[in-house]
């Protein structure tokens, strides 16, 4: 799994947007205006994605496995938040290396 970590604003979201283009990969970001967001600036880029999901489609499963190579994750704190609602904040995460 890739790791992106950059402060707000120096492109994490252009860098999926990139990835996505390539592999057909999933962005999964946090509310459907971010998903038109996100899918505008991809176009305006010239970049093709699939739609993005909004965390709650992802969260109820709301796509068609068969058909999704994988995900990107965008912004994954204010996943990792939503899951712990309401509002309990999260203050250590652990990744293993693959």
């Amino acid at each position: 799994m890739e790791k992106i970590i950059m402060k707000r604003g120096y492109g994490k979201t252009y860098q999926l947007i990139k990835k996505s283009s390539i592999t057909g990969d999933y962005i999964v970001c946090h509310s459907m205006q971010e998903a038109s967001r996100i899918q505008r600036q991809a176009q305006e880029l010239g970049f093709k994605i699939p739609f993005p999901l909004s965390y709650d489609e992802f969260l109820d499963k709301k796509y068609y496995g068969k058909n999704i190579s994988g995900f990107l994750i965008d912004n994954v704190e204010l996943l990792i938040r939503r899951l712990s609602e309401p509002d309990v904040p999260v203050n250590a995460i652990t990744l293993s290396v693959e």
